[in-house]
């Protein structure tokens, strides 16, 4: 409930500062346009209703704050952007004192209108302290919002396509805003140097008298006192409360690589770990949002409290057992509790979505294409490294096309090495051993192409062994940091490995298992059997040697056979 009423009371707030930073950017056409779109854009936060929101906004989001800052157990666990987040937000309000008195307080108890000449005069020509706090608290409470909306967005599945523009936008739109501000305080003090226009300027305003204004500053004064006293006794309170937890007594918290830590009953998994320099995933920082800090209670989750509705909302998107917990949420009473670290420390936004069970680890049935050039280290030990990159360029985007047009994801390449798989996100093998044939198909299709386009560069035309096998093999995401990716391994992976290699021997460019030749129905006419020892393999394995690969039959994509795996660049997967 906490985490829902400040994203609401933050996202108004945002909207406030947005309107403002739009109105100052039209300063670059003129101060009279800037002016004439103040009431305008103004106008959702200029009625009764709108005032009582927008303060209703600030008073509670300001609450939330000194309610985190109160039961904030550590400040060291804290990630950098975290602190400048809070930092600046407890900056905003000292900053905005002056603002709000200068233009609320006078308007509601002396009847003046602000304008923005007015007020840009003050900037640029009397008091250029006060422009300067006044441009800082813009800039500040832009970097706060921004900071709260990148921890709410970055969960969201399309914050990958969009993260771009939106922090493309971040940096244009105070830029711009200032750049008009620039323009129009520039004007004005052009205009200042006429006295009749500041007199006119000064009528139109009705300032208040200076005993007035003294008074105001007094206010200040005694805001900004009161301000930071607050924030004083929150912290001290904060601490007499640790103090009090320490009393109660400390909880061991064991981590599945060993680790063992002790720390204040309250403190939630995720502040023990980075309190301990344990490094542990949380993208959101902590707001319960992305749930890549998830952990599993190996032991002691009676001893934690149960989760939160919030929490078990997040939970239910990724379908987590019963004994997985936000770190971030989970806080063990006194006690012992076994964690195990679900997720990478480098873990992304990405991995805290809802993924397909092939994608977290699964055994499935598929099949899977090796392809190599044959002979290639003579083909390239004369030539230029430039035209070594640049006929592998053209060799990567003939197998490649290939591989995506018969419906299959391309797992690597290995130098002249190419592996693929087909029937990922499916369950028909034996549509993913047809689509296999049929990349086979396709890919010599486009290396007799090459051989046609390069024949004068070429010393022989391209020749490429191609190996197909089809079985269970255990599919899922494996790497490390950004080199994680979709790929298989096991028993299934290896003989189409073997398969590619047994071409040589064979003597004909395809050569696929026994299995994938009866799935597919092919005619017996375009294979020939041969019986052959594999290695890693006990006995002799049918295997079929395709000599040529125009005899294959041709293979359509199913509509309902299944959504086959496809990586999406604008997600960075």
């Amino acid at each position: 409930m906490i985490r829902r009423v400040r994203l609401i009371s933050g996202l108004v707030l945002f909207g406030y500062v947005l309107q403002h930073l739009i109105n100052h950017g039209i300063g670059i056409f003129s101060l009279s346009a800037m002016e004439t779109a103040r009431p305008v854009l103004q106008a959702p936060f200029g009625n009764p209703i709108g005032q009582m929101l927008l303060y209703g906004a600030f008073l509670v989001h300001i609450s939330l704050a000194f309610h985190s800052l109160y039961v904030r157990r550590t400040f060291r666990a804290m990630q950098r952007a975290e602190i400048v987040q809070l930092l600046a937000g407890l900056s905003i309000p000292p900053l905005l004192a002056l603002h709000i008195i200068g233009t609320r307080v006078l308007d509601t108890f002396y009847g003046s209108d602000p304008s923005y000449a007015w007020l840009l005069s003050i900037y640029f020509e009397y008091d250029v302290w006060v422009g300067v706090r006044q441009m800082a608290v813009l800039a500040v409470a832009w970097i706060h919002g921004c900071l709260g909306l990148y921890y709410w967005l970055s969960t969201k599945e399309f914050w990958g396509r969009y993260s771009r523009f939106l922090m493309l936008a971040a940096v244009l739109v105070p830029f711009y805003s200032y750049t008009g501000a620039w323009s129009a305080g520039r004007e004005v003090a052009a205009l200042s140097q006429d006295p009749g226009y500041v007199d006119s300027m000064f009528r139109s305003v009705n300032p208040p008298p200076w005993e007035a204004v003294e008074f105001l500053y007094q206010v200040e004064n005694g805001f900004l006192a009161g301000y930071a006293v607050l924030v004083v006794l929150v912290l001290i309170a904060g601490q007499c409360r640790k103090i009090i937890e320490r009393q109660r007594g400390m909880v061991q918290i064991s981590y599945d690589r060993g680790q063992e830590i002790h720390v204040p009953e309250g403190m939630s998994i995720l502040e023990a770990s980075r309190l301990h320099n344990i490094p542990h995933a949380s993208v959101c920082g902590g707001r319960g949002r992305c749930s890549t800090c998830r952990v599993k209670i190996l032991s002691g989750l009676d001893f934690i409290d149960p989760p939160s509705p919030e929490e078990l909302s997040v939970l239910g998107r990724i379908a987590a057992a019963p004994d997985v917990r936000l770190a971030c949420q989970a806080r063990p009473q006194v006690s012992r509790v076994r964690i195990s670290r679900l997720l990478p420390p480098t873990a992304t936004a990405r991995d805290g979505f809802a993924k397909p069970g092939y994608l977290q680890g699964e055994e499935i049935e598929i099949a899977v294409l090796f392809a190599d050039i044959r002979n290639f280290t003579g083909l390239s030990e004369h030539r230029l490294p430039y035209d070594v990159v640049f006929l592998l360029n053209r060799y990567s985007d003939a197998m490649g096309r290939s591989i995506e047009e018969a419906g299959g994801y391309l797992d690597k390449f290995v130098g002249d090495g190419v592996m693929a798989l087909f029937g990922v996100g499916m369950e028909d093998k034996k549509h993913a051993a047809e689509q296999a044939l049929e990349a086979a198909r396709l890919i010599s299709e486009r290396i007799e192409e090459m051989n046609a386009a390069l024949e004068d560069e070429l010393e022989s035309p391209l020749r490429v062994g191609i190996g197909v096998h089809v079985g269970p093999a255990i599919v899922g995401e494996m790497g490390y940091g950004r080199c994680v990716q979709l790929t298989a391994i096991g028993d299934t992976v290896n003989m189409a490995s073997r398969l590619e290699g047994l071409t040589k021997s064979i003597g004909t460019p395809l050569v696929v298992s026994g299995e994938v030749a009866d799935l597919c129905g092919l005619d017996s006419a375009c294979y020939r059997d041969v019986e052959t020892e594999i290695r890693g393999r006990d006995g002799l394995m049918r295997v079929c040697g395709v000599s040529d690969l125009s005899l294959l039959p041709e293979c359509e994509v199913k509509e309902d056979g299944g959504e086959p795996y496809r990586s999406d660049p604008a997600l960075g997967f």
